[in-house]
């Protein structure tokens, strides 16, 4: 009996990671906003008369791409505030040119072209548009690329390389590397009971690749769930920790849990596991997928040994801190995510712990725990606290025993 009232415990938790994962995630008409933005992009690059900027193609990269893109966290500091989206402008003709000459021609159209309040913001590799008359507000950065030599590939596929303004160009594929990820959410684990699947005088006009639809965005694998909520985490904890400016970025958190699945998929062909099974694995397993050379960290995309994920690790004051900074926040992390498997004196100090590892309010928890059945164990309370117990103990003055009337549960098909 304490076994199956355990696992209801688990079958709760799982359900909760599951729910906040997708309560964390774009909603559809901040999504459809998003969109409406990023088509004006190919408008802006088709009146443009520069050479270099003939026959542009643009296609969304990132979270957006990958469809792990998260809601910013409420009251955050500049910089996080506003939701990332990422776009790519794949430029055919600027082979031979250097790296200076297109940020500086990138800068100009859109500097020309966009209606927004915010001036562009340059960056190192590209551009921003800063959309601050929405809510949540949101911006678009925006980085030019170029084939490699001898990659003759059309519209940004094969492996690129970027313009930098201390580097000069360095090497990117962000097309092979989201179809990696897409390929590996794919892979099933094996489970208990089934499987989750889951030069011209005339220019040529920009085109542009569309978003995936939100749906596809919406429905989540256990792979993409653990990613947003490793995203969130690290935002509050960042936050928390004022670490903002050495937190992981995202490719890096990305790159280690998919590495981390495959890992996953393999073993569960041995010993099936639950949903919830498989993100504790995902996180414990990150760190295993960083790759050291002497005192150099690599977290290299898959499909490009040249792009380093983690070459900020690297830098010679500063490089120590933002390895720092990921070692506290992945500790963090792996406990966070077995919070609700732990047993709180209290409803309160469990919604204190969710609050701020994961932002999610008491509402939420209540909500959660109002979808599970009755007599499950509620997450991050002792085995055996469920809502026919706490109600029984309401109704007598709290003299009912937590692990009252459990006779009836049954184990239950999974949820998620």
């Amino acid at each position: 009996m304490s076994m199956i009232i355990e696992q209801t415990k688990r079958d709760s938790w799982e359900h909760f990671l599951l729910r906040a994962a997708r309560e964390i995630s774009l909603s559809e008409p901040l999504y459809d906003k998003i969109n409406d933005r990023y088509s004006q992009l190919e408008k802006i690059l088709s009146t443009s008369d520069n050479p270099l900027l003939a026959g542009a193609h643009i296609f969304v990269q990132g979270s957006m791409r990958l469809k792990t893109t998260i809601k910013p966290v409420s009251g955050a500091p500049a910089e996080m505030d506003t939701i990332d989206a990422d776009a790519i402008v794949w430029l055919p003709h600027a082979q031979g040119a250097e790296a200076h000459e297109v940020l500086e021609a990138v800068e100009q159209r859109f500097t020309e072209g966009s209606r927004v309040q915010e001036e562009i913001k340059p960056l190192r590799r590209g551009i921003r548009i800063v959309y601050a008359d929405e809510n949540p507000g949101f911006h678009i950065d925006v980085t030019p690329a170029r084939a490699i030599n001898g990659n003759a590939k059309e519209k940004g596929e094969g492996k690129l390389e970027v313009p930098d303004r201390e580097m000069g160009w360095k090497a990117s594929s962000p097309i092979p590397y989201s179809n990696w990820l897409e390929i590996a959410s794919t892979q099933q684990i094996t489970l208990e009971s089934l499987a989750i699947a889951k030069s011209q005088h005339t220019f040529d006009e920009a085109t542009q690749d569309p978003l995936p639809d939100y749906q596809d965005y919406l429905d989540q694998d256990p792979l993409r769930a653990a990613i947003k909520l490793l995203k969130r985490h690290r935002d509050e904890w960042a936050i928390r920790t004022k670490n903002e400016d050495y937190r992981p970025i995202s490719a890096v958190i990305t790159t280690l849990a998919t590495h981390a699945y495959l890992d996953v998929v393999e073993e569960s062909r041995l010993t099936p596991l639950q949903p919830l099974d498989a993100i504790l694995e995902i996180v414990r397993r990150m760190p295993q997928h960083i790759r050291f050379e002497g005192n150099r960290s690599f977290i290299y995309n898959p499909k490009d040994n040249g792009e380093n994920f983690a070459e900020k690790w690297n830098k010679p004051l500063k490089g120590q801190r933002y390895s720092q900074a990921f070692q506290e926040w992945h500790l963090s992390a792996r406990e966070s995510v077995s919070l609700g498997l732990e047993n709180f004196e209290s409803a309160e100090s469990f919604a204190k712990a969710v609050k701020e590892n994961f932002g999610m309010g008491g509402t939420f928890i209540s909500d959660v725990n109002n979808e599970i059945p009755a007599n499950w164990s509620m997450p991050g309370r002792p085995a055996g606290t469920t809502r026919n117990s706490l109600a029984m103990g309401s109704l007598f003055g709290g003299l009912v025993a937590g692990a009252t009337s459990q006779e009836d549960i049954k184990p239950v098909e999974r949820l998620g």
